[in-house]
C-alpha cells in the first residue's frame, strides 16, 4: 500500500558538473508526469518518463532537475564578434554625428544574450549515465517516502475497520432481539384484532404470514454483505495499487449500511449506522491519497 504523496531528493557532485534531482508528488485520478529540466535536456525526458512509469501509477509528479557545468568548455557558448563589432561601429558613428564623445561600455555588451549563442549541445555519455542513474536514486528515495506514508494510512484503516467490526457485532445483537420482540408483538396484535372478529385462522398460516412480516427487518443478508467487504478491504492492505478498489468497496459498504438502517426500524440500530458511516467516510478521505 503506497501513498501518491512523496518526495525525493539527490544529489550529485562531479569535477566538471554538479546535478541535483528532485521529486515530488500529489494525488490526483490519474498519473500525470511533469519535467522541469535544462531545455537542452527535453530530447531525454520521454526516456526518463518511462523509468518513472515503472514505479508510479498515478497521482501528479513533478520532476525537477539542476545541472551546474563547473568547466566552461561543456557550456558551448560563443560569442558573435562580428555582430559586435558592427554594433559598436553604428554607435561610435552616430556619436562621431552627432558631436558627442563615445565611450564603450563592455559590461552592457557582455549582458546583451542575443550576442551569446549556445551551440546544439551533445550530452556525453558519462553525463547521460550520470543523470540516469541519479534519477533512479531519487526516484528510490520518493517512492520510499510513499511507502511510509502508505504504511501510516493502512494503521488508520486497519483501526477503523475494527472499530466497524465492533459496531456490527453489536447490531447483529440488536437485530436478534429486536426481530424477536418485533414478531411477538405482530402475533398478539393480530391475535386481538382476530379475537374482535371473532374468528380464528389457521395457526400455520399465521405463522407463516407473521414470519413474513418480521423478515422484512431482517438485515442478516446486508450485514453478512458488509462484513464481507470489510474482509476485501483488510486483504487490499497486501497490495499496491489499492486506491480504485477500495474506492469501489467503500461504496458498496455505503449501501449496504443505508439499507441496514432502513430496514431495521430501530433507534439503536440507527445510531450504530451512523457511526459505521463517519468512519466510512473517514476511510474514504484516507483512500484519496492512496495510489
Amino acid at each position: 500500500m503506497k501513498s501518491m504523496t512523496g518526495y525525493g531528493k539527490f544529489s550529485l557532485e562531479k569535477e566538471d558538473y554538479s546535478l541535483v534531482w528532485e521529486i515530488k508528488s500529489v494525488n490526483t485520478r490519474f498519473l500525470d508526469i511533469n519535467f522541469k529540466t535544462p531545455y537542452f535536456l527535453t530530447a531525454e525526458q520521454p526516456k526518463w518518463e518511462k523509468i518513472i512509469r515503472k514505479v508510479a501509477k498515478r497521482g501528479r509528479i513533478e520532476v525537477y532537475l539542476s545541472l551546474v557545468f563547473k568547466n566552461p568548455d561543456l557550456l558551448n557558448l560563443s560569442f558573435d564578434h562580428a555582430q559586435a563589432r558592427a554594433m559598436l561601429q553604428t554607435l561610435k558613428s552616430l556619436a562621431q554625428s552627432e558631436g558627442v564623445n563615445f565611450v564603450p561600455e563592455i559590461n552592457t555588451f557582455l549582458s546583451l544574450p542575443h550576442l551569446w549563442k549556445n551551440k546544439e549541445q551533445e550530452i556525453s555519455p558519462e553525463l547521460q549515465k550520470d543523470l540516469t542513474d541519479s534519477l533512479k536514486q531519487t526516484l528510490s528515495l520518493w517512492d520510499q517516502s510513499r511507502q511510509e506514508e502508505g504504511q501510516n494510512l493502512q494503521q488508520k484503516i486497519t483501526e477503523y475497520l475494527k472499530q466497524m467490526i465492533g459496531l456490527l457485532a453489536d447490531i447483529e445483537e440488536i437485530i436478534k432481539e429486536n426481530t424477536q420482540n418485533h414478531f411477538c408483538n405482530l402475533q398478539n396484535r393480530v391475535k386481538e384484532l382476530l379475537k374482535d372478529l371473532d374468528t380464528q385462522p389457521q395457526q400455520d398460516r399465521l405463522l407463516t404470514e407473521l414470519a413474513l412480516l418480521a423478515d422484512r427487518l431482517d438485515v442478516s443478508e446486508e450485514i453478512t454483505r458488509l462484513k464481507s467487504h470489510l474482509q476485501a478491504i483488510e486483504k487490499l492492505e497486501k497490495e499496491e495499487e489499492v486506491g480504485r478498489k477500495l474506492d469501489f468497496y467503500l461504496q458498496e459498504c455505503f449501501r449496504e449500511i443505508n439499507t441496514c438502517s432502513n430496514k431495521a426500524q430501530n433507534i439503536e440500530v440507527s445510531k450504530r449506522s451512523v457511526e459505521i458511516k463517519g468512519i466510512l467516510e473517514k476511510i474514504r478521505e484516507q483512500a484519496q491519497n492512496l495510489e
